[in-house]
C-alpha cells in the first residue's frame, strides 16, 4: 500500500494586505537629523554654571549676576526619509548674540540644549509620515542664564 502526502499550500496574501503591512511598518519614518554649532558666538558659553574669562579666570555663581534668560529654538526639517537632509548644521550663534547683547550679558551659563525627536505639528496626521514626501523635523532648543561679571 503506497501512502500519499498531502500538502497544503498557504493561502496567498493579497496586495493590499501587503501594503497595508508595509504602511503599518514605515509609519514613523519621516525623519531629520541635526549638528548644532555656535562658531561664530561671540561670548562664552558654559553648559555648567561656571565660566572662565578670556584669561582664563574662572568665574562661579558667586561672583556672576544673572542679566537674563537665554531662550533659542530652530527647527531641522527632512525630506525623502531625510535623505534630503540627512545632518543640516544649525548654527545658533546670531540668535545667541542678539539676545546676551540685549540685556548687557557677558557669557552664558547652565546652557542646555533640547532635542526633541519630532514635531507634533507634523505627525499629527497618521500613515502620511510613511511617504517620502512628507517631511520629518527635528526641533532643537537652547536655554541657559545670561550672566554678567
Amino acid at each position: 500500500m503506497s501512502t500519499a502526502t498531502v500538502r497544503h499550500r498557504a493561502p496567498a496574501l493579497s496586495p493590499a494586505v501587503v501594503a497595508l503591512a508595509g504602511l503599518l511598518t514605515a509609519a514613523g519614518c519621516a525623519g531629520a537629523g541635526v549638528a548644532v554649532t555656535t562658531s561664530r558666538s561671540r561670548y562664552p558659553l558654559s553648559l555648567s554654571p561656571e565660566v572662565r574669562d578670556s584669561t582664563g579666570r574662572l568665574y562661579d555663581r558667586r561672583s556672576l549676576t544673572k542679566v537674563g534668560t537665554l531662550d533659542v529654538r530652530q527647527t531641522s526639517l527632512g525630506f525623502l526619509y531625510s535623505g534630503l537632509t540627512p545632518h543640516s548644521t544649525r548654527d545658533f550663534s546670531d540668535e545667541i548674540n542678539a539676545q546676551v547683547a540685549a540685556v548687557g550679558g557677558e557669557a552664558v551659563v547652565g546652557l542646555t540644549i533640547t532635542v526633541r525627536a519630532r514635531c507634533d505639528w507634523l505627525n499629527g496626521f497618521p500613515f502620511l509620515d510613511a511617504l517620502p514626501i512628507w517631511p520629518g523635523c527635528v526641533p532643537v532648543r537652547l536655554t541657559g542664564d545670561i550672566v554678567r561679571r
